[in-house]
């Protein structure tokens, strides 16, 4: 509120001496989770004060714990029309955005809330959130830094800065503080899903499934557990855990996201379970729900790919003047599923490679994405090519990103970020000195595995429904073959099936092609601790087995526009 606000609001009070009261004692309520009550007295406020901004505020806020969130989003737009500078109600408005994943509006309710109050520690968490829900290291640091400079013991920024720290890397700092955290709040589930996932990701299996085992056998119908409990081969659900769950996904009112969590949970329990045939109902049932949840335009990537041929056609010449004095990339890519990870893992075994994981940073430096790019950005990105001079900027603006990241001693860093098979012709113009990598493996293997994960990320929107899907691998396959005519000389196909087969031979080859010498404990690359933090993270923690190859015949039955489109 604005000086003036305040000013009216206290002579309000001063007016209405019941109405701060009934305010007070209705957080009061509130806080120790007595929503009904709370709700009479906030409504109470609002029949003497109909423009009570605190009043419509909590009733948003209440609403929202209810996880009835379109009550939430008209409270809050009711508060911030009574106050337009209620920096709490901006920040309230953009959690309801970042949970129906509308990331660019809640970025703009934040960076308008803090621009109003700089100070202001919710806000200040919610932008560490929205760094981290974009998988910004850098600035998700900054902010949960800032927000425990203001308040060092606030539980919330200490679990946000863990979170930061976990996607920068920082696995044990990360660890510390969430162990610290669940020790003073061991009724806090978020705080023990965070350390499960820091424990996964760290390589730590049966520590993590233990978290999750213990949340879910202590509440088995908090969703957040159920995942997590499924995955563990030695856990079993009881019947009533079954039938509490599918009584859930009968009701209308679940949400997608919630639907989605459950099927793809009861997916990954019956297919450990061995009954293929319930495993498969789920996975189409769930991969419905979340592909329901946000559209994916196909026609944008095909006119994004059709510009990348036209543009690469012609001669765009840029030879770098100076050479890196820093590590030299590798760029592993590939479709999403195809064995990047695999790869990387091995070449990240190597005493002269680091492995950096997936990388943001040719889509940040050419203000461009990899997966549905803007009518802007694939302008942004044509005007990059125009010229040697931006050529030369995006060459320097990327080499800089790759020193901050990583400093280590190695020759080369693997920057694997799988989508970059799009920018492959601008990786050759500005980054010759770089190694290409490309990730192949059979078609039907790879849908299926992108068909039956569920991602964190929702760039992946094309994988949980098979026309589409389908549609976007022969898409990446027509790319890669234009490519293959330009720059083939200088890609190197890791086939996932050879490397399989003959695990050495290939490896040894893939470690001459990055101009190396041969190092054995790029064979025993499951031994190399460091963090993965990508689907594969539990397979590359195991020798290479053939597993996975031919997978998808036992759900042949459920798959037929992948089979029928992808069979050789």
């Amino acid at each position: 509120m604005n000086r003036h606000e305040r000013r009216k609001q206290k002579k309000n009070n001063k007016l209405n001496p019941t109405v701060n009261q009934d305010l007070l004692q209705g957080i009061g309520l509130h806080t120790n989770k007595k929503y009904k009550e709370a709700e009479i007295l906030y409504n109470k406020v609002l029949s003497s004060e109909p423009k009570n901004y605190e009043a419509l505020r909590h009733l948003g806020i209440l609403n929202q714990d209810l996880e009835d969130y379109e009550k939430a989003y008209i409270y809050f737009l009711q508060a911030l029309k009574v106050n337009p500078r209620g920096f709490q109600a901006l920040s309230n408005l953009a959690t309801i955005h970042m949970v129906n994943k509308n990331y660019d509006l809640a970025y703009k309710c934040l960076n308008q809330s803090f621009r109003i109050n700089s100070s202001y520690v919710p806000t200040i968490n919610n932008l560490a959130g929205y760094y981290h829900k974009i998988n910004d290291p850098k600035n998700a640091i900054f902010y949960s830094q800032l927000s425990l400079s203001f308040q060092p013991n606030n539980p919330l920024a200490l679990n946000q800065h863990a979170k930061a720290l976990i996607i920068n890397d920082q696995l044990e700092e990360a660890i510390n503080i969430l162990e610290q955290l669940n020790k003073e709040h061991p009724v806090n589930d978020n705080f023990k899903h965070n350390l499960a996932t820091a424990y996964r990701e760290m390589g730590e299996f049966q520590k993590a499934n233990k978290i999750s085992s213990e949340g879910f056998k202590k509440d088995y119908k908090n969703v957040a557990y159920l995942l997590g409990f499924t995955k563990d081969k030695n856990n079993k659900l009881k019947k009533e855990h079954i039938e509490y769950y599918n009584q859930l996904l009968d009701q209308e009112n679940l949400n997608l996201e919630d639907k989605a969590l459950i099927c793809h949970s009861f997916f990954e329990y019956f297919k450990n379970q061995h009954d293929y045939k319930l495993a498969g109902t789920y996975l189409i049932k769930g991969n419905d729900a979340q592909y329901a949840l946000k559209s994916f335009d196909l026609d944008i990537e095909k006119n994004f790919f059709n510009k990348l041929k036209l543009i690469f056609k012609r001669k765009i010449e840029f030879i770098s003047e100076d050479k890196i004095k820093s590590q030299i990339p590798i760029f592993v890519c590939g479709m999403p599923r195809s064995g990047t990870t695999l790869c990387e893992q091995i070449l990240s075994s190597h005493s002269k490679i680091t492995g950096a994981g997936e990388l943001d940073y040719l889509a940040e430096v050419t203000d461009c994405r990899l997966i549905q790019p803007s009518e802007e950005q694939i302008a942004n990105f044509e005007n990059v090519l125009k010229n040697k001079k931006n050529l030369q900027i995006v060459r320097k603006k990327y080499l800089e990103k790759l020193v901050k990241r990583d400093k280590q001693n190695a020759v080369y860093i693997c920057d694997k970020m799988p989508h970059n098979f799009i920018f492959i012709g601008l990786i050759k113009h500005i980054l010759p000195e770089a190694k290409i990598i490309y990730c192949k493996r059979d078609p039907i293997d790879n849908c299926f595995s992108l068909f039956s994960h569920k991602f964190v990320e929702v760039s992946h929107q094309y994988s949980y429904n098979q026309k589409m899907l389908v549609e976007y691998y022969k898409l990446h396959e027509d790319l890669m073959k234009f490519w293959f005519k330009y720059y083939g000389e200088d890609i190197f196909v890791l086939d996932n099936e050879e490397l399989v087969n003959n695990q050495e031979r290939v490896s040894k080859q893939l470690i001459e092609f990055c101009e190396l010498k041969w190092e054995k404990q790029c064979l025993e690359f499951h031994k190399n601790k460091r963090q993965v933090r990508t689907a594969s993270i539990e397979q590359v923690r195991k020798p290479i087995n053939k597993k996975s190859i031919g997978a998808w015949k036992k759900y042949e039955s459920y798959l037929s526009e992948i089979v029928s489109e992808l069979r050789a």
